[in-house]
């Protein structure tokens, strides 16, 4: 150990430094276009007008909702005035057991070609009920429209276009899934665009594809001037409780998914306003949205081959895809490469048996404490009321100190490993086991998750290229030089730096405080690239790594121990339902929070138990309830009708039950649910339309119970059909709900702290009711 061998580590230190700022200036959206930009090109400046016109009131339009009705006539004015002639699909379907009536807006470009293979650019115009929903999707539709004036003006493509507005995807996809079913262009699409936003800031990124994306990631690369994607965002977003309409596309036809993600604390609420969305955002959307589009209208074929790919981008400037096929065989054959180092190694003398078996056992046991260490810090701050619980939305307004210690836990224990073990390792003992971890990790990946293969392989390639100058040096003489031996773990570090950073800098907004061991996890992967250069450090420069990487550690735990969880930019979400028990006549108030734990401002304003409960029985969230004067609220109505028997067919065994029901809110309540008891176990759900049955999918909650959701419920209500285990009459839970809250409640509004908000539903009124069902045979 001496000041030669701290060079290399210097080096590593300022190759990752310069990384971090690359990726930090790569990956941000361009910025936004003006008022002079030149007609054939997207400004978002012009986007923004059209949003400030539509969504600009704030009020929240959910499906079936005036509000919604308002913004629907204003997306087909501005479509006519553009030259196109809109049309209005409606229909009722159900979707995971939420059923509704969406509205779509649909407008079509003609291609020169006549082709019928048709390409459709989506994205949907409602908003969740408690927010405006001006990034998620008004900036989506706003971009459709610019699009639309920029495709009016253009000649056509070959292939014919569709322009397609969607309702209710925040009900459950429920207007994709009615295009999809039921419009007769939707056979004729064999590729669409689809444009989403869980946040109101960053970057466009392009995070799903179909399963030809071997074809698509060619149009991609060539089509898009600043890609930002990789394979791997795809196996994470298939990991969160998300859907966006390309849930249903997909499953029809190739295509892209684009969303930004920044500032997710917006999301779903009052918060996602014009105000607060970014003009740069809309303009990296709306360039990905205009090229891809472009790419497959103008493509000689809609009908390419399935195939797979394994991708990502180089610091957005360039994207780099191979065949998923290829995986397995690239990582066989750098696994090969690096074996027949190691035996080379051993053979020369440089390394022992011994010295990588130490060094697997430093290497793993970093790994191991790194990642604990990290998740025990978390557990911390979630047991002091620091982080909210993983069960709700699970960030806070500062994640920046925590998102420092979870780095700096890396290179603590990779400090703590490389002094520890340096004697009995040594720099090729740790080598070895890293590239081998590497190689072993790079082909599992292509195995089980060829997505993910692509950072393991890149490692392990770059490990066995990088100790190449080492092999030919020992070749003509005893040793390796200094550099040769520091170029072989350099290499392979800054490989994998480069290939996780971009990674680890949207892994907070997907995954919330999760993300953090997990971004302990992959740093690690980096930290066991450098532990040969640790471990061959000065005594003094291991304990300076160690000490400054514990310094980060306390000071980032310490900040996010003492920094508030939440802030009027980043509230918490607190929903606030007044429920009127119709059996009973009992009412209450219920306050649903993330943090699960009640402020002291809403809990000096009514008398609330201490103890969280679930509303009904089967609902898996829980709220704090209090008393609350009883209002003359109409209670749901579910009654028996014998006209479903007429219209729906029974799929009922002779043993099971039959059920022929009407469901109505008597109070106007747009959204209406039955939940029945795990011990029905309900089989089939058929509801009566003007078009036919519709058959619901079978929703089951944790218990076992079974949930059906009617989103815009009619006036008159619904007709359905039910079949259940059993010829005992059943007990259901009935309710109905409005996007409001009692006048009678306000002081609970006031109360809610500037640094919380409603979020998703809102704000509620719920009327909740039993009722007893007797078999259709047995009335």
């Amino acid at each position: 150990m001496s000041a030669a061998g701290n060079r290399g580590l210097a080096f590593a230190v300022a190759g990752i430094a310069l990384l971090l700022a690359a990726t930090w200036y790569a990956y941000r959206p361009p910025a936004p276009l003006g008022p002079d930009a030149p007609p054939s090109a997207f400004s978002a400046y012009r986007a923004e007008a059209i949003l400030r016109d539509l969504v600009g009131n704030g009020v929240p339009h959910p499906i079936g909702s005036p509000a919604g009705a308002r913004l629907r006539d204003a997306i087909v004015e501005r479509l006519a005035a553009l030259g196109y002639a809109p049309e209005l699909q409606s229909g009722f379907v159900c979707r995971e057991g939420v059923c509704g009536s969406p509205v779509n807006i649909i407008a079509t470009l003609r291609g020169s070609a006549g082709d019928k293979d048709t390409v459709m650019l989506a994205a949907h115009y409602d908003s969740v009920p408690a927010g405006p929903g001006a990034s998620d999707d008004g900036a989506g539709v706003a971009t459709l429209l610019e699009i639309a004036r920029i495709l009016a003006a253009r000649p056509p493509p070959p292939h014919p276009i569709v322009l397609l507005f969607t309702d209710g995807e925040e009900a459950g996809l429920l207007g994709a899934l009615l295009f999809v079913q039921q419009h007769p262009l939707a056979k004729q699409v064999k590729a669409a665009v689809n444009l989403e936003a869980r946040g109101t800031s960053g970057p466009s990124l392009m995070f799903e594809t179909g399963t030809a994306n071997t074809w698509l990631m060619r149009l991609y690369g060539s089509a898009v001037a600043r890609p930002f994607t990789n394979s791997l965002y795809y196996l994470v977003y298939k990991r969160l409780p998300n859907d966006t309409d390309f849930s249903v596309f997909k499953a029809a036809y190739q295509g892209f998914n684009f969303a930004f993600i920044g500032d997710v604390g917006r999301y779903h609420t009052p918060l996602d306003s014009v105000a607060n969305a970014s003009a740069s955002s809309i303009q990296h959307q709306g360039d990905n949205a205009l090229s891809a589009l472009s790419a497959l209208a103008n493509s000689p074929t809609l009908h390419p081959p399935v195939g797979e790919s394994v991708f990502f981008d180089g610091f957005a400037r360039t994207l780099i895809a191979w065949p998923t096929e290829f995986a397995l065989p690239a990582a066989l054959l750098a696994l090969a490469l690096l074996l027949a180092e190691a035996d080379f190694l051993l053979h020369k003398g440089a390394v022992a048996a011994r010295e990588i078996m130490w060094g697997g056992v430093g290497m793993t046991c970093m790994l191991v404490l790194a990642t604990s260490l990290c998740a025990g810090l978390l557990a911390l701050a979630v047991a002091a009321g620091k982080v909210p619980p993983f069960s709700g939305a699970s960030w806070i307004s500062q994640p920046a100190p925590m998102q420092i210690a979870a780095a700096a836990i890396a290179l603590l224990a990779a400090g703590g490993a490389g002094a520890w073990l340096s004697q009995r390792a040594g720099f090729w003992g740790y080598w070895m086991a890293a590239s081998l971890l590497g190689a072993v990790l790079s082909v599992a990946s292509a195995v089980a998750v060829p997505g993910a293969s692509f950072v393991p392989l890149l490692w392990t390639l770059a490990a066995g290229l990088g100790a190449l100058p080492s092999t030919v040096s020992l070749m003509r003489h005893r040793t390796a030089p200094r550099w040769a031996a520091d170029f072989a773990a350099l290499f392979p570090a800054l490989v994998i730096f480069a290939s996780v950073l971009p990674l680890v800098r949207f892994l907070y907004m997907a995954l919330g405080s999760l993300a953090w061991p997990v971004s302990t996890l992959v740093l690690g992967l980096g930290a066991a690239a450098l532990l040969p250069l640790l471990a061959s450090a000065s005594r003094r420069v291991q304990r300076w790594v160690m000490a400054a990487a514990a310094l980060f550690v306390m000071s980032g735990a310490v900040l996010t121990l003492s920094l508030p969880t939440y802030s009027a930019e980043w509230p918490e979400r607190i929903n606030l339902e007044y429920w009127l028990d119709a059996d009973t006549g009992q009412s209450h108030y219920l306050v649903r929070c993330d943090s699960l734990r009640l402020p002291p401002a809403l809990a000096a304003a009514a008398h609330f138990d201490p103890v969280p409960r679930p509303s009904f029985a089967g609902d898996e969230s829980t709220a704090f309830y209090a008393a609350a004067p009883k209002l003359a609220l109409a209670a749901p109505a579910l009654q028996p009708t014998p006209a479903a028997q007429l219209a729906v067919e029974s799929k009922a065994a002779d043993s099971a039950a039959h059920f022929d029901l009407r469901l109505r809110s008597l109070r106007g309540a747009p959204e209406a649910l039955v939940v029945f008891p795990a011990s029905a176990q309900v089989a089939d759900i058929a509801l009566v339309t003007a078009a036919g049955p519709v058959r619901a999918t079978v929703n089951r909650l944790r218990n076992g119970a079974t949930l059906l959701d009617i989103v815009s419920l009619p006036a008159d209500g619904v007709e359905f059909s039910v079949d259940a285990a059993g010829r005992s009459p059943l007990v259901v839970q009935v309710l109905d709900q409005s996007y409001e809250f009692p006048e009678e409640g306000r002081i609970l509004q006031r109360a809610r702290p500037p640094n919380a908000t409603s979020s998703q539903g809102g704000d509620l009124t719920v009327v909740h009711r039993t009722a007893t069902l007797y078999p259709a045979a047995d009335r």
